[in-house]
């Protein structure tokens, strides 16, 4: 029997059943913990002797787990919270699972279901010791007899499972568990899902909480249950096989006709390979396996040691199992008894950071060896060589010293005291721990060293067991044993035919120091990544031969920084099977989070290892590779790793690749984009909120320059919408940089680009399709790289090939990463003659000048309907059809409000002529722009209402081809039926969208849709013009108001009302109290606007608040505007320097020194204050 995954529908009932539970678990724990008075430094009047016993037990269980007691007696619960609630959960969850598959043990050969334990419960008088006698249902029955079977995984002495929840949270629990379906329990990966589910709610709070991983949060964090197919594909391909070598015949390798007919011919009951690939040599017409057939691997399987150093709950080591005692069986003739004991005495080795995680693996090996078919069900095993390797030492320094000591000899003295430091690391290094390749190792013979640290380590458990009074640590039944110290020094040093394992993903930036240092100084070429670091050890863990089949982030084959990484692997190892799968991989991340793939590479060069059964002779080796990571899906990637074609290139021509990366392509005969071309990273502010703004919001007075960003399609002309406060390379930003000199501050790049700023290139957009523009020689940000021609003359060819399709495949070849390396985007194959010859064809008369019809790009011509165009029959810009889009409102009304875009304030931007000419002609409607920037949608103080000014300037716009139809086309692109009702109900919120939420023309209404209502351009909305807004404008509707309530006007009245009240709330924000001031963090509190007294260069996200912030008329939490647009002043990113002015606010809003605070009000007292 093939015991199957869990279903994909079942996985999700389990996790809602398994994050639920725990919270359940949680608050029953806390709440009795609470009812004993754990926390507290005196235990509560009402509890009785035998509860204050067990309240004194666990709270040194709770300090023994970490909890901390303060001088004043009190003591936190939280680690104990978590404890109790684990193992009461547990302890049912597993007891279901013996019940499931008749493995609940009443004696030796009696097996019971939970009915048979209510029973029982009844029967008081059967009861064989106090721990049954003291059960009350038959789950407690249930678990007493799941922790008997399992003393290592359930103490049956610990206190935790004195402690009784409340009746309700124990029915809701008992609820979940038999609330999963039976098919749950017999899958062969439920144990790690079920794990993995309850680490999740860990796992979040450590990654929101933002700390550096260390031995706390490693393992949630780390955990990551691999996906049952990928543990196939690299068993089948692995052990498989060596198998289908060991197996097959020469005729079978020569007359096969399928790859499916050769994994039927090399299958066995039990071990269906159905992953397992073959290539076929064109020539020979003779198969291999796609790996290769391991030929440095044993013979005899009694001598293939495995080991998962990452073996999570067991699920590598439970599907090696299910392979190797059908194997065993099938050709050394033993019973499934006698195969299952060989196999986890002599093949199987685990070790795993997680304590819990090893009596999980545990468990499921012995689950596995117990239902295996005609193996005699429960039964004592042989020992398990699984160990946690995140176990530190116990012993203090001196007595650890004082145990060496007895080695007497001076040099191992000292390389055992070398050694301490190390193995008191264990909780964050685990199976990184090479004691091997330790500086002890070199001074001393390491036979004399690892037989010194073996006693050293019993000593040292020996004293924990005197120490700690507990001897059940030393019972063994059933073999469920997770071992020590002792054991996991001996796992660590053991060398292995086959290394298998998902191994932890965590980036160098988020490794806490003793991590990060540990890795940099035992593995530099692969630091910058747990997973490679762990690549390296799983290596080091091989017999030479010996082969690691590994599941691991993909980044490594590509990027830059791996580069020596690459070339050490490539020169010293054997690679034999490559499968790239993408983003969607695992069915429990979404996105494009990690992409993965599964590798097999064995330690020591191919050149003298004859694994390839079709080299032919030749020394060189062959990578073989399929790609799935087009699929999106994981079951798709799942059936391409069956189908998929398998491509193979030579391993050492990897190294002739720019920077050894790693394809599963031959590279092109040709040249290199790089031999041509240069490419340029763009620059860092640290701060992009304090210096990066939408072109329409400052004043662009010589302070800012253009900053080229990304795009999301390729254009000519695209990403133009920012600009950077420059201040001329000697304001804010150079201060900044200069005070952060000589620190690894991401400032220190202000200035990068500087050598290509002035001339033209190709900017590229680093994520996605890698969507390109013309570039100009602008400042550019870092999310755009910029690939300058060595020779200008080439500038086409390399526009033609960089905004081709084929752009994208070459360098996507390389490089997976979701945001492309910069380095890369040259390093592709080019064919400089190819790409000029389709230039010279597509652009016979030069690339374009800058150009464009999108209102948000600071090239943008300023005209209502202009157009300019590529015209492909003439290769060249010409005036297009004029507009008829959403665009044309929005900038016409912009326009009324005298609002004047970029291109018409600079008269020696580089523009085409036919742009040019646009923005001349834009002067044509100066004379329908409003004078002061306040426009009312109402006929007020003599003007004439909006929609009849709006219509005026519409028609010069058009001039002759203006008429009642093409006005009602543009209506129905803004959904409008009048430009009455679009300008009062839609226009803001589509100026909003429009301009990335930063909306420069403001809509301030009385919430009455009759009532008062203006547009406001922002850029003229100082402190007069908010007097004029209030005092003018809004005074003449009031005064009309007043005058309708003298002569009994329907509605004067609470126009009149409405009206007053946004009186009130304007002068509010002219006041500027609180919550209607104007807060700017990287000004000092002299500095902070007194008032109504915006700096535009503050940009509109700040400036806007006090509008917000008013009271809601209509819409919530949208003030006195008509729509809310997209704003929050929620803290930014990254960490301000200690000179900041206000570098400790954040302490005030419960975060840490350094946090930017937004959302912080100063009182009009606190200012004047700090100017006087």
């Amino acid at each position: 029997m093939i015991r199957q995954p869990l279903d994909k529908a079942l996985r999700r009932t389990l996790e809602a059943s398994v994050v639920k539970a725990r919270d359940i678990a949680e608050k029953a724990a806390t709440q009795s913990l609470t009812q004993l008075s754990i926390g507290d430094a005196k235990p509560a009047d009402y509890l009785s002797d035998k509860q204050r016993k067990l309240r004194k037990r666990l709270r040194a269980h709770g300090r023994q787990l970490g909890d901390s007691k303060d001088t004043n007696g009190q003591q936190s619960i939280h680690k104990l919270v978590t404890e109790v609630a684990y193992e009461h959960w547990h302890r049912m969850l597993f007891a279901r699972f013996l019940e499931q598959n008749n493995l609940l043990m009443y004696d030796e050969h009696t097996s019971l279901t939970l009915a048979d334990c209510n029973e029982l419960v009844q029967e008081s008088d059967v009861a064989r010791d106090e721990l049954e006698r003291g059960c009350e249902s038959g789950w407690e029955l249930a678990g007493v007899l799941a922790s008997k079977m399992l003393p290592q995984i359930f103490r049956i002495d610990s206190p935790v499972f004195e402690l009784e929840f409340a009746p309700e949270h124990q029915r809701s629990l008992e609820q979940l568990v038999t609330g999963l379906a039976l098919e749950t329990f017999q899958a062969q990966d439920s144990l790690g899902w079920a794990y993995q589910f309850w680490q999740s709610k860990r796992k979040e709070e450590v990654n929101k909480s933002e700390v550096k991983i260390g031995a706390d949060e490693l393992s949630p964090v780390t955990q990551l249950f691999t996906e049952p197919y990928m543990v196939s594909f690299l068993l089948d391909n692995a052990l498989g096989a060596w198998w289908a070598g060991q197996r097959l015949s020469e005729s079978d390798w020569q007359q096969a006709s399928s790859e499916q007919e050769l994994r039927e011919k090399a299958s066995i009951p039990g071990v269906p390979l159905s992953y397992l690939r073959f290539v076929k040599d064109e020539q020979t017409q003779q198969w291999q396996p796609a790996s290769g057939t391991f030929d440095a691997w044993p013979k005899q399987l009694g001598e293939l040691k495995a080991l998962d150093p990452c073996c999570g709950s067991g699920h590598f080591l439970v599907a090696a199992f299910l392979m190797l005692v059908p194997m065993r069986m099938q050709v050394e003739n033993l019973t499934a008894q006698q195969a299952i004991d060989k196999v986890l005495s002599e093949n199987l080795h685990g070790l795993e950071l997680d304590q819990r995680c090893v009596e999980l693996a545990a468990f499921a090996l012995a689950l596995e060896a117990w239902r295996y078919p005609n193996a005699g069900g429960y039964r004592a095993l042989p020992e398990l060589h699984l160990a946690c390797s995140g176990i530190s030492i116990h012993t203090a320094k001196d007595e650890w010293k004082a145990i060496t000591a007895a080695a007497g000899k001076q040099n191992l003295t000292i390389a055992l005291d070398w050694l301490y430091q190390t193995f008191k690391d264990a909780p964050v290094l685990g199976s990184l721990i090479n004691p091997r390749r330790s500086h002890a190792a070199k001074i001393v013979p390491w036979e004399d060293l690892k037989q010194a640290l073996a006693s050293a380590f019993k000593t040292d458990e020996q004293l924990q067991k005197t120490n700690t009074g507990d001897e059940l640590s030393q019972r063994i039944e059933a073999g469920i044993v997770a071992q020590g110290l002792a054991k996991s020094f001996e796992l660590l040093t053991g060398q292995y035919t086959w290394v298998i394992t998902n191994v932890p993903y965590l980036a160098r930036g988020k490794q806490n120091d003793t991590l990060k240092d540990y890795c940099e100084a035992n593995y530099p070429e692969g630091k910058n990544d747990l997973a490679t670091v762990f690549l390296d050890r799983c290596l080091e863990f091989c017999v030479k031969g010996g082969t690691a089949s590994i599941v691991l982030p993909q980044n490594w084959l590509f990027l830059t920084s791996y580069r020596k990484f690459r070339e050490k692997l490539l020169q010293n190892d054997s690679w034999h099977l490559i499968a790239r799968l993408g983003p969607g991989a695992f069915e429990t991340i979404s996105g494009e989070v990690v992409k993965a793939i599964l590798i097999n590479l064995s330690l020591g060069n191919a050149a003298s290892q004859s694994a390839d059964l079709l080299s032919n002779g030749e020394s060189d080796s062959w990578i073989r590779g399929v790609d799935v990571s087009e699929p999106r899906t994981a079951s798709e990637k799942a059936a391409g790793l069956l189908t998929g074609e398998v491509k193979s290139v030579a391993q050492s021509k990897q190294l002739e690749n720019p920077d050894a990366r790693v394809a599963l392509e031959e590279a092109e005969e040709c040249g290199y984009l790089s031999q041509v071309a240069k490419d340029c990273s763009g620059c860092l502010t640290s701060d992009g909120e304090r210096f990066y703004r939408y072109s329409w919001e400052p004043k662009l007075n010589g302070l800012w320059v253009p900053l080229q960003s990304t795009v999301s399609v390729t254009e000519y002309f695209g990403g133009l919408n920012q600009v950077l406060l420059w201040e001329d390379a000697s304001g804010a930003l150079y201060r900044l940089a200069e005070e952060m000199k000589g620190t690894n501050h991401a400032v220190q790049n202000w200035k990068r680009g500087q050598d290509v700023w002035g001339k033209k290139g190709v900017a590229i957009s680093s994520m996605g399709q890698l969507p390109s523009v013309l570039y100009e020689g602008t400042h550019f940000d870092n999310n755009a790289a910029v690939i300058i021609p060595k020779n200008e003359c080439d500038l086409a060819a390399l526009w033609c090939f960089c905004s081709s399709p084929e752009y994208n495949v070459a360098v996507r070849r390389i490089d997976q990463k979701l945001n492309v390396t910069n380095a890369t985007l040259v390093k592709v194959p080019f064919d400089l003659e190819h790409w000029s010859k389709i230039a010279e064809e597509q652009y016979p008369n030069g690339l374009p000048q800058p150009y464009s019809n999108d209102p948000t790009q600071w090239i943008f011509h300023g005209h209502p309907c202009g157009s300019v165009i590529w015209n492909e029959e003439t290769k060249w810009t010409t005036c297009g059809e004029l507009r008829v889009d959403d665009s044309v409102l929005q900038v016409a009304v912009a326009r009324l409000l005298g609002y004047r875009w970029p291109a018409e304030l600079d008269s020696k931007m580089e523009l085409a002529a036919e742009q040019r000419e646009w923005v001349e002609r834009c002067q044509e409607l100066d004379a329908y722009s409003d004078d002061d920037g306040i426009v009312c949608l109402p006929a007020v103080r003599g003007e004439k209402a909006a929609d009849i000014r709006l219509e005026a300037l519409l028609q010069a716009a058009y001039g002759e081809a203006w008429t009642t139809p093409l006005k009602n086309r543009l209506l129905e692109t803004v959904g409008g039926s009048s430009l009455n009702l679009w300008l009062r109900d839609k226009f803001f919120e589509q100026h909003c969208k429009m301009f990335q939420h930063r909306p420069f023309i403001w809509h301030i209404w009385d919430g009455l849709k009759d009532g008062f209502s203006a547009l406001i351009n922002y850029h003229k909305l100082d402190k007069a013009g908010l007097e004029r807004l209030i005092y003018t404008y809004l005074g003449d509707w009031i005064r009309t108001q007043q005058s309708g309530m003298a002569n009994g006007e329907d509605g004067a009245q609470e126009r009149l009302a409405a009206a007053e009240a946004l009186k009130r709330e304007l002068e509010a924000i002219l006041e500027g109290e609180p919550p209607y001031d104007i807060f700017v963090r990287w000004k000092s509190l002299s500095e902070q606007p007194i008032g109504w007294m915006p700096d535009l260069n503050d940009g509109v996200r700040l400036n806007i608040r006090p509008f917000l912030n008013a009271r809601d008329v209509s819409k919530k939490d949208a003030g006195i505007l008509r729509w809310k647009p997209n704003i929050h002043w929620k803290k930014d990113r990254g960490a301000d320097v200690e000179t900041a002015p206000w570098y400790t606010l954040g302490l005030e809003y419960d975060g840490k020194q350094g946090d930017r605070i937004n959302d912080h009000h100063l009182s009009l007292a606190e200012k004047r204050k700090a100017r006087d």
